[in-house]
């Protein structure tokens, strides 16, 4: 309510008291006063949906021709599914606006995936990962990136140069959004670029992401996934429910390195609300391993 409103509404209560006014001119005022703070209310709102639509932009900001823009803000971590999960390794949650960056451990191993947060202030081009330091193997954009936050959060894994004989070592770094292209990065050649100095505090862990992708996939969306390889990896807990692989396709996992028990950098595509496609690494060149698995109610006796 204005000025000019209040000074009305007092003139007509005190009339009011006097006897001089019927009720009318308050209710008036009063009904006036209510209109204006329902407006008030409006525009507030609308400008809260806007500062909320606007964020989800305007969190990078380009200069010059670029690539879209990439998101900025907290990435979604995957969601904790429904269905219990009861795998060795739980899913990581992502960094906080305020912790120290996510950087995976001293010695990684090849074709795990690891939480990992991209420093801005490099401007995505290179990255401290493993022990090393490393560049975009595209050479990344010119354009310079403002950002909005001093991170970009997903996932890293490496993979060894020497089982793909004629690629050199390479690092992958992926998010949880669908339409982010994954960076590949390969060995820094030359000194460490002095921006990464800049970077923010990094905190290093040996714990896999172990990501599972959301509670609620969409249909024919590929999303990183990291396989268990309990059972033999014949039971997967995707979108909220238990999958097993379709029988008579276990024969696909003969080349998994079972050395260790860390889960396999994987993705998981719905196909169907009764189908699940699990797409697995292979070296650079041949086509990846899949294997096709079906909701069931609970774990058979193939899964001690």
């Amino acid at each position: 309510m204005d000025e000019h409103s209040e000074d009305a509404l007092r003139r007509g209560l005190r009339a009011l008291a006097d006897g001089d006014a019927g009720p009318a001119p308050v209710g008036e005022v009063v009904g006036r006063g209510r209109r204006i703070r329902h407006v008030r209310r409006s525009l507030v709102a609308g400008a809260a949906t806007l500062v909320v639509a606007g964020g989800s932009i305007l969190g990078v900001r380009w200069s010059e021709q670029a690539p879209p823009a990439l998101p900025s803000g907290p990435t979604a971590g995957p969601a904790t599914p429904s269905y219990p999960y009861e795998g060795k390794y739980r899913p990581q949650p992502p960094s906080g606006p305020h912790d120290p960056l996510d950087t995976g451990p001293h010695a990684p191993v090849e074709n795990v995936r690891y939480r990992y947060d991209l420093s801005a202030v490099c401007d995505l081009r290179y990255a401290a990962f493993g022990g090393r330091v490393w560049e975009r193997a595209d050479g990344g954009s010119s354009a310079t990136v403002r950002w909005a936050a001093d991170r970009m959060r997903g996932y890293m894994s490496w993979t060894d140069g020497r089982r793909a004989r004629s690629e050199p070592d390479s690092a992958v770094f992926e998010t949880d959004t669908p339409a982010m292209p994954a960076i590949v990065f390969r060995p820094l050649a030359g000194p460490a670029p002095e921006c990464l100095a800049q970077e923010p505090e990094r905190r290093y862990g040996d714990a896999p992401a172990a990501t599972l992708g959301p509670d609620r996939p969409v249909l024919g969306v590929r999303y990183p996934y990291d396989m268990t390889k309990e059972c033999g990896m014949r039971y997967a807990v995707f979108g909220g429910r238990l999958w097993r692989a379709e029988a008579g396709r276990d024969g696909t996992t003969e080349a998994i390195d079972w050395v260790n028990d860390l889960p396999l950098a994987a993705f998981m595509t719905l196909t169907s609300p009764g189908t699940a496609v699990l797409e697995w690494p292979s070296l650079p060149g041949e086509s990846p391993r899949t294997s096709t698995y079906r909701p069931v109610a609970g774990k058979g006796d193939d899964c001690a």
